[in-house]
């Protein structure tokens, strides 16, 4: 019994630090081959096995997305790195991360910019709709559903 408690707050503990990591300083490392090992198996259960060579494919494009992130850290938003960056996955994927930080930090710019618009003009009877205020860290403060004119 002691054990099984012991195993579980190590659990606890390096999903924790790992995620906190992921959120201030740098991203978690996850084990590379383990994770190609079961992408590959996984695509082999489907279209068939293609040999060794997938592996190392997979390891060349997780090590690149490693890279990337680590270079573009600290431009992505905390909220981004808290949603994408999940190293408690069954199968963590720095390529999928990669993919869902950028999308993210886009969104958020794209939002800030639209909020930053000069108010004037923007509103109910505008076309530029719906209007989105957002704070800071991307998450929407207010929205302005515009209502469509209606046709006679």
């Amino acid at each position: 019994m002691l054990i099984r408690s012991m195993a579980a707050f190590v659990a606890i503990v390096v999903c924790t630090v790992s995620a906190s990591a992921a959120k201030n300083g740098s991203p978690p490392t996850i084990d590379l081959q383990k994770t190609c090992e079961a992408s590959v198996a996984a695509a082999a259960a489907i279209i068939g096995n293609t040999g060794q060579g997938d592996i190392d494919v997979c390891m060349q494009d997780e090590q690149a997305a490693r890279m990337q992130i680590v270079n573009e850290w600290a431009t992505f938003p905390a909220l981004a790195k808290s949603r994408c960056v999940k190293p408690q996955e069954y199968v963590p994927s720095y390529v999928e991360w990669v993919a869902c930080l950028e999308m993210t930090r886009d969104v958020f710019k794209l939002r800030q910019e639209r909020s930053s618009t000069p108010a004037a003009g923007l509103g109910r009877n505008s076309r530029e709709c719906p209007v989105v205020a957002v704070d800071q860290d991307g998450s929407i403060n207010w929205v302005i559903a515009c209502r469509l004119p209606m046709e006679r």
